[in-house]
């Protein structure tokens, strides 16, 4: 509370305050109603925590050898291999002949062909999981943008008509106000839109990746998930699984909920109305007797005392005379300005109040 404030409060009689309490007759209602609109977030962390997983598996898919074994005649075979000399030994029947130089001669070898895939069982799975998180997210954002935020209105209804000291004091007021208050999705630092973005620059990276790429045209995996040593030993597995798990839980829930609540602040706020009621009047009060009088109660004294010392003891000058009533008048003209922003603070401190309640119902909510 400011100097000007606390001078005016000071200046307020106790007792007339607390007889006016108790006499007036006042009805207020104040509530406040909040609807919360919730966007189910939950799946960012889950995916942000998944992510590294996801990446190591990618960058270091796992990989086996496929070899291919053909019976070939002698002229189409490329490559003679060990298993090729094995085979022959096994199978006489592809010698075709043996020279004078026990030179053998054969009719068929054993060609083996060797080549390196990732197509295997598990990074079909991580492919399919890949795709389905995809989807996933594009889904999420197409039908919200997955802000959670608080309506909340106040509506103040106050009403009083009362007779306090032989005067009728009659005051109707209604009061309304709304807001949107977001409720923050922030973690470590990051914003919703900034956590987002994030997921999708990620994805954007996996679809475009080697790995998928190599996949593209294999079988993809479907639900039940086949419980390989690989997926249920190794974290990185373990991992894909439990978020797979999850985006079929998740992805037939409702995006968004509402909710709503009221609370009736009226008996909390019914004496700081009456008092800014209390206030009002006495301004009023003082300002009449002001425009009664022509000048405060100080000043007439210091007019009376001047006028005196001219008249009986000569002491003063008009022109001196006139100087000090022009000073005093100013200095009340300044008395009642100061009142009149008293008042004005007063209501301000009021109003204040409820935008401080209403701010802790928001945080009571968040």
């Amino acid at each position: 509370m400011n100097d000007k404030v606390q001078d005016f409060i000071t200046e307020i009689d106790d007792n007339e305050l607390e007889q006016f309490l108790k006499k007036i007759q006042s009805n207020i209602s104040v509530k406040t109603d909040i609807e919360r609109v919730i966007s189910d977030t939950s799946w960012i962390s889950m995916i942000e925590e998944s992510i590294p997983y996801l990446d190591d598996i990618i960058r270091n898919p796992r990989r086996f050898i496929v070899q291919e074994e053909n019976i070939v005649p002698i002229e189409k075979a490329k490559v003679v291999t060990e298993e090729s000399i094995k085979h022959l030994a096994q199978n006489t029947k592809l010698i075709q002949d043996v020279d004078e130089d026990d030179n053998i001669i054969p009719l068929k070898l054993l060609n083996v062909y060797r080549e390196e895939t990732v197509d295997l069982y598990e990074n079909r799975f991580i492919k399919s999981l890949v795709d389905n998180l995809y989807s996933f997210v594009n889904d999420k954002l197409s039908d919200s943008d997955q802000k959670s935020y608080a309506k909340v209105s106040n509506t103040v209804m106050y009403n009083c008509r009362d007779n306090i000291n032989n005067e009728v004091i009659e005051v109707n007021m209604n009061l309304i106000t709304h807001s949107n208050q977001i409720i923050s999705g922030k973690e470590n630092g990051a914003s919703l839109e900034e956590r987002i973005a994030n997921i999708r620059a990620v994805l954007a990276d996996f679809m475009s990746s080697k790995f998928i790429k190599n996949l593209k045209d294999c079988q993809p995996v479907r639900s039940p998930i086949r419980k390989t040593n690989v997926i249920l030993k190794e974290q990185n597995f373990v991992k894909a699984l439990e978020l797979w798990e999850y985006l079929e839980a998740n992805s037939v829930k409702p995006f968004t909920t509402v909710e709503k609540s009221s609370l009736d602040r009226s008996a909390d706020a019914k004496g700081k109305f009456d008092l800014a009621l209390f206030v009002q009047t006495k301004a009023l009060e003082m300002e009449s007797a002001v425009k009664s009088k022509g000048a405060t109660t100080k000043t007439m004294d210091y007019i009376t005392k001047l006028v005196n010392d001219v008249i009986v003891n000569n002491k003063i000058t008009e022109s001196e005379l006139k100087r000090i009533i022009s000073r005093e008048y100013q200095a009340a003209l300044k008395r009642k300005k100061k009142q009149e922003e008293s008042v004005k603070k007063c209501f301000e401190d009021v109003i204040k109040a409820f935008e401080k309640r209403k701010q802790k119902a928001i945080n009571i909510i968040k």
